[in-house]
């Protein structure tokens, strides 16, 4: 059952994802829910909270931030400046205070303080290059007055973020990257539970507690006969794990890192099932190794996706690692390239911007060389809506877009391949 959290002064209540309604017997003190907290300053009024999905979540307020482990509900290290332990933070200005946080569940998370956001990749634990950015970049915000000075903001499981200011919040489209009509709300119409709590005038902050949260992501076992097409599993020496991520801390003990396999990296495997009776076999996790993610989940174009999101023609709810959709051919997943730049976060872009957007330089791609390419090729200026493409004009396009993802083929197995461990072959 999911559980987020929302914080208002001093206090806290819990709320039912599933049921949509704040749970009963809330709120509470912080103090009471987080052990340690009393003497650190964070006791009430903190600024936002962010759950990294390591079992760990991280309170900010003012220009310092805490660690809480959300196993046992206790704070966890000393107070620390953000300029200290957010790297590049301080550098551009953004290390004074985050007013809201959000996991986008893909290994980056947004940051926003006044008028400005910035996007922080996890891995390398430092802000991404070319940020900070004005928060109007997000497509709606502005109309509904949220372009500045936002109280909270959480990814809900359900594929939206939701944006709080004052006593209004802001459904916000992950995968359409627009927000949703009828913007802005009251807090009391949209959020059962919250106007009896006393919390519907504004909140300082929310988050869903992930899944995965706890001291050390455990494997996912699956029964056997119990794989079915749009499944993966992560295999090493006999173990095989159904999580998003491959459940590092479990498989190598003292893992210091995200990519710290302790040596075996290359003894870890990624299979995919698909409808066809075909057995993909990969090593996404690896540099320049066979079987990554584009070709393993016949996704050319590298596209995420949230249970419950819009249906591109992929098998429904099922992801991969770092929440890429899984399709069941190379012609579905080609397709849904076309489908999801059509979408709001797209379809009012020029060729342009739309490359800007999706191949950023600041992830060392040339958006504006791609832009260029395709107009060419398509008859068209760069400066064309991608809504006025016709199909034709898209296909290049979608087709610049694989070449930019890339797709490096692994192994195709059967059921009854020599090479399928029979750990898996157990749970067809």
């Amino acid at each position: 059952m999911t559980k987020a959290y929302i914080l208002k002064g001093g206090n806290y209540l819990r709320y039912d994802v599933d049921a949509d309604r704040a749970d009963e017997g809330y709120p509470k003190a912080m103090t009471g829910g987080w052990s340690g907290l009393e003497g650190t300053g964070f006791e009430s009024d903190v600024d936002s909270v962010v759950d990294l999905g390591n079992g760990k979540a991280y309170v900010f307020k003012g220009d310092q931030y805490l660690r809480v482990d959300q196993a046992s509900n206790k704070v966890d290290g000393e107070v620390r400046s953000i300029a200290e332990g957010w790297g590049g933070l301080g550098d551009i200005g953004f290390a004074d205070s985050i007013s809201a946080a959000i996991n986008w569940g893909d290994g980056k998370l947004f940051l926003f303080r006044g008028d400005a956001y910035v996007r922080y990749d996890i891995a390398s634990d430092h802000v991404d290059p070319d940020y900070p950015l004005s928060i109007t970049e997000w497509t709606g915000l502005a109309d509904a007055g949220f372009d500045s000075d936002i109280d909270a903001a959480v990814a809900w499981p359900n594929g939206k973020v939701y944006f709080f200011k004052g006593d209004q919040y802001v459904s916000y489209d992950m995968a359409e990257d627009h927000a949703d009509e009828d913007n802005p709300r009251a807090i009391a119409d949209g959020w059962t539970g919250l106007a009896d709590a006393g919390f519907a005038d504004g909140v300082d902050a929310a988050w869903v507690k992930l899944a995965g949260a706890g001291p050390s992501p455990a494997p996912s076992p699956v029964p056997a006969g119990q794989l079915a097409p749009g499944d993966h599993v992560w295999y090493f020496n006999g173990q095989v794990s159904a999580t998003l991520d491959i459940p590092r801390q479990s498989w190598f003990p003292g893992s210091t890192g995200p990519t710290d396999y302790q040596g075996h990296g290359g003894e870890i495997f990624n299979f995919v099932i698909h409808a066809n009776g075909e057995i993909r076999r990969g090593q996404p996790h690896m540099r320049n190794r066979p079987g990554t993610h584009a070709w393993l989940n016949n996704n050319p174009g590298n596209l995420t996706g949230r249970p419950g999101g819009p249906d591109f023609g992929q098998y429904r709810d099922k992801f991969n690692w770092h929440n890429f959709m899984i399709f069941p051919t190379f012609d579905a997943g080609f397709n849904a390239i076309a489908a999801f730049l059509r979408g709001g976060g797209y379809r009012d872009l020029s060729i342009q911007d739309a490359f800007r957007k999706y191949a950023p330089a600041s992830d060392g791609n040339d958006p504006d060389s791609y832009a260029a390419g395709v107009a060419q090729a398509a008859g068209v200026s760069t400066d064309t809506f991608v809504r006025d493409l016709t199909d034709e004009q898209m296909r290049f396009m979608q087709e610049k877009i694989v070449s930019i993802e890339g797709s490096v083929p692994g192994d195709i197995l059967s059921t009854d391949s020599a090479e399928l461990p029979q750990e898996i072959r157990a749970m067809l």
